[in-house]
């Protein structure tokens, strides 16, 4: 018995140190998710991702080539093929510029080929406007930019131009309409079709400022241009009080249909392409619509780290969703520099991919629930490519290992015998005989350049490793900028080009009844802002306006208040032309409205005669004002979301999936989750 006693000991010490290694790798697995620096992903295994990623990109562009070419999509389950958009070869047309970033140009050069020689848009066809233009214009556009860099020049002609301006201008007929806003879908041939509906959304309205500026400055046709800049001003010129856009509006008469704000559904690639355009043409215009816009989300519908939907005339919450289209907006954030905010976001939007192994279409941030009826993941791209551009901003590895959770559940979920099928329920794992085209155009294409380990145009690598690494992408992608579709658009000297006056020339085209429509809409939406700007909840304005009132009284007698204010308003609305980037006509008068304004401000306009008794009484009218407009919001309220249920259940793991264990980022122990009160305390910030 003594002689064991040693041998005991050191089972004992053997099993207490086993213990602790055990215990500190727990610690290091749960902590390392916002430690990154646990994390630092080798070459090795982010060439091993990329091979992941280039294996499924093949497997479906080859299925799709065996068993759907050239229909438009396969079916990945039934090994056949349909025509779900316009019978144009969709899934081939939108991965032309995929097979240059992983390298094949011998297939590119033969695709390219293919299209110039097949597609045809003659054709008794009604197809979406928004899908058309992003998903085959801009296909088209990209292949072409990207077959005179890439192409010899006796293997590439230009022909890809002459199919895409066709193709633009049976596009431009959609946008024949009083407002210059689109309709939502075109006869390929004779236009748009008797009996269309006059209903469409924000982002169908305004996705097209790259593609047709693009157009017009290769073509040298202004039209194209002309055509998206106009539906964007008139969207905007519809705005809220608040000056929130909505999510659908009649294209006839810019009535809001449904009056929602938010950045995801049917709103998402207005704000997207008002950055993206901005820098791609360096646009003032768009550029600041854009940081205008910015603000507003920030205020009206983050609450952080979440948005939601909110009312374009209150900013009451409406839905308290987080649908999967708004995953694009961080990697637009990280762009634009707003790094803290996207990173934030991202982490929560990823934390719902990690207890379902993939996005739901609708998740509910009240129940922490999969919204009814948004059960799906149609293979959709929009994490992905913000983790691509927030891996570029400053080449965090967490993001490398966000992306690996992406690849491992789309690979060993959704492969099928024939391709990749999308997830009709992100519960049960259900597949859907369907892969879209945007898989092979957007998810593969964001995940390949993610986990590419080489500078994308010099070829050296960035963690100095001498590793041998495949397929080196050509394309330079730092300077490049992706449309909504994922498409490559190279930025080149030749797109800054300026059209000299076009703010006047888009007026200028319509018929004098629309011409004077409008005006007169603009002129009204004027007198709106500026008895909002008169009644400005803001006191520090209001002191700056009295203080201004003093020094005009101070520097001429004879004025009085009427003239200063009506000088006022002046700066205010060439401000907000300057925001809009449009010219107003200034002789328009519509004499109904300055009464109402004349009205509304009679306390504000009395004469000061030398003495400043009078600014004490505005202030204490716009203090009413201002007491008014938080009693608007005040309504807005509903109190039984006091007694909501706040606290989600901790967060579940999945125990197995078709290949072996799903690893989530901190293992099966994992609760981490966040915080419903949030959303709670940001509804209670509505009213304060």
């Amino acid at each position: 018995m003594g002689n064991r006693s040693p041998n005991g000991i050191n089972n004992i010490i053997i099993l207490l140190v086993s213990i602790l290694l055990l215990t500190l790798m727990s610690i290091v697995s749960t902590s390392d998710f916002n430690n990154s620096h646990f994390y630092i992903p080798t070459p090795i295994l982010k060439e091993r991702l990329k091979s992941d990623v280039k294996r499924m990109f093949y497997h479906g562009y080859d299925n799709y080539i065996k068993y759907s070419f050239p229909k438009d999509e396969l079916n990945p389950i039934s090994c056949g093929g349909t025509n779900t958009f316009g019978d144009y070869a969709l899934t081939f047309i939108d991965s032309l510029d995929s097979l240059v970033v992983l390298g094949d140009l011998k297939e590119f050069e033969r695709a390219v080929k293919w299209v110039s020689e097949n597609i045809r848009f003659d054709k008794n066809l009604t197809v979406s406007v928004f899908e058309t233009n992003i998903r085959v214009l801009g296909g088209l556009l990209s292949a072409h930019l990207l077959a005179e860099e890439h192409l010899q020049p006796n293997s590439y002609d230009g022909s890809l131009l002459p199919l895409a301006k066709d193709l633009g201008d049976r596009l431009l007929k959609a946008f024949e309409t009083p407002t210059g806003i689109p309709y939502g879908a075109v006869n390929l041939k004779y236009g748009v079709p008797n009996g269309e509906i006059e209903i469409t959304s924000t982002a169908s309205a305004t996705t097209f400022s790259l593609e047709f500026g693009i157009l017009s400055r290769l073509t040298n046709d202004r039209k194209y241009d002309d055509a998206a800049r106009k539906a964007v001003r008139s969207i905007w010129k519809y705005r809220s009080e608040l000056e929130l856009v909505g999510n659908h509006i009649n294209i006839i008469n810019g009535e809001w249909t449904i009056k929602e704000a938010g950045i995801g559904t049917g709103v998402d690639s207005f704000f997207e392409y008002l950055y993206k355009s901005a820098i791609y043409f360096d646009d003032d215009e768009y550029l600041s619509l854009f940081e205008k816009n910015y603000k507003l989300i920030n205020r009206y519908i983050k609450k952080d780290p979440w948005y939601v939907d909110v009312s374009i005339d209150r900013a009451s919450i409406v839905w308290p969703i987080y649908n999967s289209l708004q995953s694009f907006w961080p990697g637009v954030q990280s762009m634009y520099g707003d790094y803290e905010s996207a990173f934030s976001t991202i982490k929560s939007f990823h934390i719902v991919w990690r207890r379902y192994g993939f996005i739901p279409e609708g998740y509910n941030l009240l129940s922490g629930n999969v919204q009814p009826g948004q059960k799906g993941y149609p293979l959709r791209p929009e994490l992905a490519e913000s983790l691509y551009h927030m891996y570029q901003t400053n080449k965090d590895p967490i993001f490398i290992r966000m992306a690996k959770d992406l690849v491992w559940t789309i690979s060993n979920i959704t492969t099928t015998k024939c391709g990749h099928a999308n997830v009709l329920d992100v519960e049960s794992h259900q597949l859907d005989d369907r892969m879209e085209s945007f898989f092979l155009s957007e998810t593969c294409k964001y995940l390949f350049l993610l986990f590419n380990s080489i500078d994308n145009y010099n070829g050296t690598d960035i963690h100095g490793d001498s590793t041998t690494h495949s397929n080196p992408n050509p394309i330079d992608i730092e300077n490049s900028i992706f449309n909504t579709e994922g498409h490559i658009f190279p930025m080149q000297s030749r797109f800054f080009k300026k059209f000299t006056d076009d703010k006047n020339n888009i007026i200028d085209n319509d018929n004098s009844i629309q011409k004077e429509n409008i005006l007169k809409d603009n002129k009204n939406n004027k007198e709106k802002d500026i008895i909002k700007n008169n009644n400005s909840n803001s006191n520090n304005q209001n002191n700056q306006n009295n203080n201004n009132n003093n020094n005009n009284n101070n520097n001429n007698n004879n004025n009085n208040n009427n003239n200063n204010n009506n000088n006022n308003n002046n700066q205010n609305n060439n401000n907000e032309e300057n925001i809009i980037g449009t010219n107003m006509d200034d002789n328009v008068n519509e004499k109904k409205e300055v009464v109402k304004v004349n009205e509304n401000n009679s306390n504000n306009n009395n004469n000061n005669n030398d003495n400043n008794n009078n600014n004490n009484n505005n202030n204490n009218n716009n203090n009413n004002n201002n007491n008014n407009k938080n009693n608007i919001i005040l309504l807005s309220y509903d109190s039984s979301l006091e007694k909501a249920n706040w606290t989600c259940e901790p967060l579940p793991f999945l125990r197995r999936i078709s290949s072996g264990t799903f690893q989530f980022i901190g293992g099966p122990q994992d609760i981490e989750w966040f915080e419903d009160k949030k959303i709670k305390d940001a509804m209670f910030d509505l009213t304060s």
